[in-house]
Parts: structure tokens; sequence; C-alpha cells
């Protein structure tokens, strides 16, 4: 098992929404997409960061990954996280 089959078979992240609010400019070309994959680790669609993008998803079901770009890229993300039981009696 790969390192990417590792970390979705583990539990490691306990991100249940991620919410991203890109900040650059409206007419953004370079690169920096948000590559969301499908089921099937085949398919995936590609948001680009352009100013204004508001994206929200369930990031306990969606992998995903940010390409390269070719300039800083801005955006405000927000997680929220599943509640954790850190209660080990």
């Amino acid at each position: 098992m790969g390192l990417l089959g590792w970390l979705r078979s583990s539990d490691y992240r306990y991100r249940a929404v991620t919410i991203i609010l890109y900040l650059n400019d409206p007419e953004w070309n370079s690169g920096g997409n948000l590559r969301c994959f499908g089921e099937d680790d085949t398919s995936s669609i590609d948001v680009n960061p352009t100013g204004g993008t508001l994206i929200i998803f369930d990031s306990s079901k969606i992998e995903h990954q940010v390409l390269p770009s070719l300039m800083d890229r801005y955006a405000l993300t927000l997680w929220i996280n599943e509640a954790v039981n850190t209660n080990h009696c």
C-alpha cells in the first residue's frame, strides 16, 4: 500500500467539512487548481482558484489535492472537525 492508500485507509484526519474562499484575481489563470477525486479514483474535477469562488465539500469523503501554482495563490480556508472521543477510560 502506497502513502496515498495508507492516508485514505487511516483515520488520521478528523476534518468533516472544508470551506475555501479564493482571494485571487477574478481573472486567475496561474494554476493551483483544487483537484477533487471521484469515488473510483479514475475521475476528477479541477476547480480554478479564481477570486470570489467559494467551495464547500465533505473532506472526509472527497479526496483532494492542490495542484502546483505558477504564482502565490490566496485563499481563506475553514475546516470543521468531527467530534473526537478523547475519553480513554
